[in-house]
């Protein structure tokens, strides 16, 4: 009943301390494990690739998505890449073992941003091999769905194979895991939100992604750092 009290007195506090400038995001929130915010997977597509990483954390700890945009810019590919895995926090943190594969359909670039804990078994040549033969040539023929998942079967074999690292993590039996809450108090939060929005006049929505996804961080990942390497390339 404490988390609870406490949780609804942290979104009051917030709806009227933080400034709606400070809310703003640059980088996607993503999803376990596939964002396509470019909308060319079809939905057992997007399952199928999904159901890889989701293996792959379950049997490595390693933590893999994907995120499909229809462009990175004004930052480019590279940059946008860091800095959405480290937004996200991918991989368990103190093991750095996350790994992000970015396709951007505008820019016809993609990104194989690898932790640094993966390094051993994925350094920049092996990912860069694997992009350049595997994912750009699908690509190429805007076949997205067949070299994404490709690209992540193979990834994902290398460090099933090779990787030595910590066992996967539970997840949370709560409704939003980072969020300890029963369904029914998440119900009764979701009423509070909606009575707070009125009130203030709609500065807790824009606060909300925020809360949603783990706040600064993305702390429903690992948190886990890049910095690690990667590759690149154009398709």
């Amino acid at each position: 009943m404490k988390r609870f009290a406490a949780c609804i007195a942290l979104m009051v506090l917030m709806s009227v301390a933080i400034p709606p400038i400070a809310m703003a995001q640059n980088y996607p929130t993503l999803q376990y494990y596939v964002t396509d915010d470019a909308g060319v997977l079809l939905d057992y597509e997007y399952y199928d690739i999904e159901t890889v990483c989701s293996n792959i954390y379950s049997e490595t700890g390693a933590e893999m998505a994907v995120l499909i945009v229809n462009t990175t810019l004004p930052d480019g590919i590279n940059i946008f890449a860091v800095k959405t895995f480290e937004k996200n926090g991918l991989g368990q943190e103190g093991e750095d073992n996350g790994l992000l594969l970015v396709v951007s359909t505008d820019e016809k670039a993609w990104r194989i941003d690898v932790g640094y804990g993966l390094t051993g078994v994925l350094p920049n040549s092996r990912a860069g091999a694997i992009g350049t033969e595997i994912l750009a040539p699908a690509l190429n023929q805007s076949l997205y769905y067949d070299g994404i998942y490709d690209t992540v079967s193979a990834i994902g074999q290398i460090i099933i194979d090779e990787y030595v690292g910590a066992p996967a993590k539970e997840k949370s039996h709560y409704p939003i895991s980072f969020i300890p809450l029963t369904f029914w108090e998440l119900v009764i939060v979701v009423g509070i939100i909606l009575f707070l929005s009125v009130v203030t006049k709609g500065r807790i929505i824009l606060w909300l992604p925020m809360f949603l996804s783990g706040g600064k961080g993305g702390k429903r990942w690992g948190g886990g750092r890049s910095g690690g390497g990667g590759a690149g390339g154009k398709f």
